[in-house]
């Protein structure tokens, strides 16, 4: 996937398939429809449910997914799946079918073809929305408990620094404001992705002033390199100041054995 396609705006094409991006203006809707993308499976502890691909996972059990009052949490789920569809792939219709094999697939009928995504596919399908709607994908390679940890941990330690991002409508106001935009129409008409990069971006910009014309003045100096305004941004999840290597973590356990 061209990450400069994603910021043209462009749709990204799957085995013939095309998906498009959320469009700002239909923030409300993305929020809505997202989350059915953004279960962590693996936290159920369930090794059945760990080893089935997502689609299956939310065709059968989520309807299982109780409150502890017994209330099924995600009646509409289906109904969210297709609406999700609907806007991503536009004038493609889609339809979940089953073989006679029990397995699941993604009947999408295109301009010209019928196109037949399986259940591997649709995990594709589904990583390729995540990142052109600029949502971090988290490793799953990490156990859940210790993934579940770090998240929280980070919670916290943003919520310590007040770290924390406004609600949408701040970050679009401040966006307008330090834009300088008449109006809203150009942001309603941003693409997710387009808005949540520059809105980082800005930010790095913002630091990179602020930091660079301390360190000119003599009055302060850094133990580090100041982060230049044009360098890259990882957008996965920096666990670095969480986690601690086997070495150091022996160090430890053999400072305190002496003590």
């Amino acid at each position: 996937m061209s990450n400069l396609n994603i910021l043209w705006d462009d749709y990204q094409i799957y085995k013939g398939v095309k998906i498009y991006p959320f469009l700002m203006k239909d923030y409300d809707i993305f929020e809505d429809l997202i989350s059915i993308l953004l279960f962590n499976k693996n936290n159920i502890g369930d090794a059945e449910i760990i080893k089935m691909s997502y689609l299956k996972f939310l065709v059968f059990l989520s309807s299982q997914l109780i409150n502890d009052s017994g209330d099924v949490v995600y009646k509409n789920i289906l109904i969210k799946l297709q609406e999700l569809f609907k806007y991503v792939l536009k004038d493609q219709e889609s339809i979940i079918e089953i073989n006679e094999k029990g397995k699941l697939f993604l009947h999408i009928k295109t301009e010209n073809e019928d196109i037949f995504l399986s259940e591997n596919d649709f995990d594709k399908l589904k990583k390729i929305i995540l990142i052109q709607n600029a949502i971090p994908i988290f490793n799953n390679k990490l156990h859940p408990d210790l993934q579940k940890e770090l998240e929280e941990n980070m919670k916290f330690i943003a919520n310590k620094q007040n770290n924390q991002d406004g609600t949408i409508e701040d970050l679009i106001v401040s966006y307008k404001c330090e834009m300088k935009f008449d109006s809203y129409k150009p942001i309603k008409e941003m693409t997710i992705y387009q808005f949540r990069k520059e809105l980082a971006r800005l930010d790095i910009i913002k630091d990179y002033q602020i930091y660079k014309q301390a360190e000119c003045s003599g009055m302060v100096s850094f133990s580090k390199p100041i982060p230049h305004w044009l360098s890259h941004k990882s957008n996965e999840p920096d666990y670095s100041n969480l986690l601690m290597n086997k070495k150091d973590f022996d160090a430890k356990m053999n400072q305190f054995s002496k003590e």
